[in-house]
């Protein structure tokens, strides 16, 4: 993959399973914020094909693609002032006929969404006026709506809190187990990732330097070659990793 003439990302070569929840590692500038938008099709690579059941993405309807791959972007709040439930109606759009508006059926599901994620007492609140946590759920409970087989998402936990962070972290691990859904994350804290991802990817410069488990991948060689800085593993009582910069 190129920007004009620099190259963001080279060799990158991954299959990935439903069910499973995968979280991209890497340092600023390592293309996993690309890798994200080739998968959801906002770029085209400009090598390489990227295949869901063996059919290129490029073979699919803006509609039918739009059914399958659902992505969250990092958080904004740059948006018209819609009220929660309505936002989270707008996952319903690729199943409407061209001008069809939302019906009761719609709006129950979107209901439905919220109650799963605990959050249906925000349903009539401006989307605007909530905390960040809760845009982000709210912007999973649209996800849910749209029922994708893929989900993606651009660094889940940027600006949550530390309560927050885990909520959201534990709701995407549930959703991939109960409803057997693919997830790609990108994020920045080998910590969360280490706690709740099934599968680790790492890159750096636009390169995939390993794939796999949390066991082989969340070892303090691994990220020190991939931050190029000096990290300790310390072992919790329930024996989760926790990483720390020397």
């Amino acid at each position: 993959m190129k920007y004009n003439s620099t190259v963001v990302l080279e060799d990158v070569s991954f299959s990935a399973k439903p069910g499973i929840l995968y979280v991209m590692l890497g340092p600023n500038g390592s293309g996993k914020t690309t890798l994200l938008h080739c998968l959801s099709r906002l770029l085209a690579p400009t090598q390489g094909v990227i295949r869901i059941n063996s059919v290129s993405i490029c073979a699919f309807s803006q509609t039918s693609f739009a059914q399958k791959i659902s992505l969250i972007p990092q958080e904004r709040t740059d948006i018209f002032p819609f009220s929660v439930i309505d936002i989270v109606v707008m996952g319903r759009t690729p199943f409407l006929r061209f001008s069809e508006c939302p019906g009761k059926k719609e709006y129950a599901l979107a209901y439905e969404a919220l109650q799963t994620l605990d959050i249906e007492y925000l349903a009539q609140r401006n989307f605007n006026r909530i905390s960040g946590g809760e845009r982000q759920l709210v912007l999973l409970a649209r996800a849910l709506v749209q029922n994708p087989d893929i989900l993606l998402l651009d660094e889940p936990t940027n600006h949550l809190d530390f309560a927050h962070q885990h909520q959201l972290m534990r709701q995407i691990k549930n959703l991939c187990k109960e409803k057997n859904l693919l997830a790609i994350a990108t994020m920045h804290n080998p910590n969360l990732a280490a706690r709740f991802a099934d599968e680790v990817l790492l890159l750096r410069k636009g390169r995939l330097l390993a794939k796999g488990s949390v066991p082989e991948m969340m070892t303090a060689n691994q990220l020190s070659e991939l931050y190029d800085i000096d990290t300790v593993l310390v072992h919790a009582q329930d024996k989760s990793r926790i990483f720390f910069p020397r």
